[in-house]
């Protein structure tokens, strides 16, 4: 695979696209796998200036919202998905903001003043430009410190899916925490978050959760977990 050739071949960096090519993965020069956020946090660190803007999706990784703050850059979010995400850019450039940089921890970036649309060949070559001076393990590890947890929970029909947002929501008022609803809940702690929110093509309820260490988001990540299977047993 991808990993065994970059060691083998002694590479700097491994790059990887989906099929048509919109999307770029890494590895670093170790073979390791580059988390996705943070090479969209790396990205937008080398883009962002004062004053300019990021637009992410209601999962953006706390990788980011570290980029934005460090350039004195706005984050606007959007529902997951790269259309909301096109849609709230081309609003932000009609009121005169400046976006340089956007995209999802799925590979997927756009760089609105190339080019209007996720295109990973100009991804690589942005995230290549980053290690032509420092190994890419270095360019990750300037955006780790996170650990992430993922869980989908299946819903047989609407009533389980509608009992396991009411719960969702529930959970969200009752919590010590800043809540985000323009995609499900997200719940902000401060030190870490969880997000439940309805796949949009699958009959799931997605959790995500993110923190500072693996207890942390397991913590999170199995609370709004049990809450929502207990909803959903109940119907």
């Amino acid at each position: 695979d991808l990993r065994r050739l970059v060691r083998s071949t002694q590479s700097d960096v491994g790059i990887a696209h989906d099929g048509d090519a919109d999307r770029a993965i890494f590895v670093d020069e170790t073979g390791a796998h580059v988390e996705g956020d943070a090479a969209l946090a790396a990205l937008a660190a080398d883009k962002l200036t004062a004053g300019s803007a990021v637009v992410s999706a209601v999962n953006v990784s706390q990788r980011l919202v570290d980029a934005a703050e460090a350039g004195d850059a706005g984050l606007e979010l959007t529902p997951i998905g790269s259309t909301y995400i096109i849609s709230r850019i081309s609003e932000l450039r009609a009121e005169g903001a400046h976006v340089p940089v956007a995209g999802e921890g799925n590979g997927g970036v756009l760089f609105p003043d190339y080019r209007l649309a996720r295109d990973g060949a100009y991804t690589a070559a942005r995230f290549l430009a980053l290690v032509a001076d420092r190994p890419a393990s270095e360019v990750a590890a300037a955006h780790g410190g996170y650990a992430n947890r993922r869980a989908n929970l299946e819903y047989a029909d609407p009533a389980e899916r509608e009992a396991m947002l009411g719960a969702a929501e529930t959970h969200a008022r009752a919590a010590d925490a800043d809540v985000t609803t323009i995609d499900g809940y997200r719940l902000d702690y401060g030190d870490a978050w969880v997000l439940a929110r309805p796949s949009g093509t699958e009959p799931l309820v997605r959790v995500y959760a993110e923190g500072p260490d693996e207890a942390r988001t397991a913590e999170l990540l199995d609370a709004m977990v049990e809450v929502l299977e207990e909803a959903r047993a109940a119907v």
